[in-house]
């Protein structure tokens, strides 16, 4: 099993988040980052992001969600795959966060420039 250097930090960032959350889709990015970049074992990926469903508050996206992100891109920016950094700052905006806890924070400097956003 690959294990990250940063596992621990952002173990420890999910921990101390009151009500931490994220939409379906950021179930898909997991996976495909899991097997595509890291190679884990599709078994193994599958397990594991599939076990945060047990920590983290998951929840489909609305129509309105794609609606704002798609309609927003273009004043803030955004293009190719950008749209999708704006779909998750779209979905934490309706949620009220304040921030955004990711390991690509310049991902997010069009997309919720209102958001903090920190790394692990």
């Amino acid at each position: 099993m690959v294990k990250h250097l940063q596992h621990k930090l952002c173990l420890k960032a999910l921990e101390e988040s009151s009500r931490p959350f994220t939409y379906a889709h950021a179930l898909a990015e997991t996976f495909a980052t899991l097997t595509g970049f890291y190679k884990v074992p599709n078994d193994v990926a599958a397990e594991l992001t599939l076990a945060l469903r047990g920590r983290i508050t998951v929840e489909p996206l609305l129509m309105e969600d794609y609606t704002a992100a798609i309609c927003e891109a273009r004043p803030r920016g955004i293009m190719g795959g950008g749209i999708y950094d704006s779909l998750h700052a779209t979905f934490a905006r309706r949620k009220g966060a304040e921030r955004v806890i990711t390991r690509n924070p310049s991902d997010f400097t069009h997309a919720a420039p209102e958001l903090l956003v920190t790394i692990p």
